[in-house]
This record gives structure tokens, sequence and C-alpha cells, in this order.
């Protein structure tokens, strides 16, 4: 119903009330039907930023955290704890910032120097995903042997299909293997190893690492 109909039923109901018809008046104020309505009107527009507001904000969050650079996480390492002629293998707890989701994981890598730089090379085969072993002396894997696979060729062997790779996680030409094991990105903080994202390597690119020196 329109403004004109709203003063037709006013003007009506005044000729009821006082026997004859109120005088136009111009300029006059809102309806209490136009009042309410802009009333109800402001309040559910109130109520819908309320309500979608922070789900804009639990949208976008994740493309925040994506657009940033990759969370660190300590670790206990120092460098004086790897070497240049074998991998180390060892643990920490891995922080990871994947869109809506941000926890805590254990990980395992192990740990080479290369051309003055960390080499920490993921556990998981670039075939199929399973973990990886190394070459050990003991059964517990805190102490490295020389290679043991394919006559001494090989430091890591995939207990699943039987993918390959030498002391820098290159996977040998004749593997289910595509490609090395990947490597993690690095800082050196306070003199500890801070661990971020892993980073894919291909056969072309195995010794590609932008990591800082570490001397």
């Amino acid at each position: 119903m329109d403004n004109t109909e709203n003063r037709q039923n006013d003007e009506n109901n005044d000729i009821k009330r006082t026997g004859s018809k109120a005088p136009f008046r111009k300029g006059r104020g809102l309806t209490r039907r136009q009042f309410l309505s802009y009333a109800l009107g402001g309040t559910g527009a109130f109520m819908a930023m309320t309500i979608f507001t922070p789900l804009v904000a639990f949208a976008v969050d994740p493309l925040r955290r994506l657009g940033g650079k990759g969370s660190l996480s300590a670790t206990t390492w120092r460098v004086s704890d790897f070497n240049e002629q074998l991998p180390t293998h060892v643990t920490y707890t891995e922080h990871i910032d994947d869109a809506w989701n941000s926890h805590d994981i254990p990980n395992d890598v192990y740990v080479i120097i290369y051309q003055n730089k960390l080499m920490i090379m993921s556990h998981v085969c670039t075939h199929l995903g399973c973990h990886v072993n190394g070459s050990y002396k003991d059964a517990a894997h805190k102490i490295s042997a020389p290679p043991q696979y394919d006559g001494g060729l090989y430091w890591f062997h995939c207990p699943c299909h039987g993918s390959l790779y030498n002391i820098y996680g290159v996977n040998s030409p004749t593997s289910p293997a595509p490609d090395p094991l990947s490597i993690y990105t690095y800082e050196i903080v306070n003199g500890y190893v801070h661990v971020g994202p892993d980073i894919k390597r291909t056969d072309a690119t195995w010794d590609v690492n932008p990591n800082p020196t570490i001397t």
C-alpha cells in the first residue's frame, strides 16, 4: 500500500471520529506502518551483519595464511649435530597452518650437509608415500651406517615397492619413485634449526637448495 492510500485511510478515520474531513497537511511525518517497516528493516540488516561478518573473516583467514610465509617449527638441533658424510635421522614437532587447521604433528627427517647448507630430507617416498628407511648400525635408527642397499650404492630404501635413494635423497634410475625426496626449508634462530615447509625436487633440480648457508 503506498503513501496516498495511507493518507486516504487516515482521513477516513478522521471523518468517522469528527464527522468532517480533516484538512490536508503538507509535509506530514511518517505513518506508523512506515515507521515499523523502517525499524524492522534496520533491525534485520543489523542482525545480518552480526551473523555474516564473522563468517567473512573465517573464510578469508585461510587466504591470509596461504599468502604468507610458511610457519617455522622450532627444534632442538644445532648445525654441529650433522655432517657431510652420512644422513642423520632426527625428529621434531611440526607446526602446520593448513587453511582452517592449525595443529602440531610429530615428524622425522634425514639431515646431511651439502655445499655448506643443511639438506633436510623428507621420509616420504615420492612413489606412493611410504616411509623410507635409511642405513643404520643399530635397530633404534640412531647411528648411521654407510649405504647398505644395491651393493652399497644407495642409502635409502622404501620397503613398499623397493625404491632406492642415495645419501642426498636422489632416486635410482630403476626405482619406481619418479623424483628425489623432498627437502625442507629452514632458518637458524639463536643457534637452533627451525624447519619450514617442504620443497619438491626433480632429478634436474635435486641439488637446488634455497636455504641459507650454515657458516
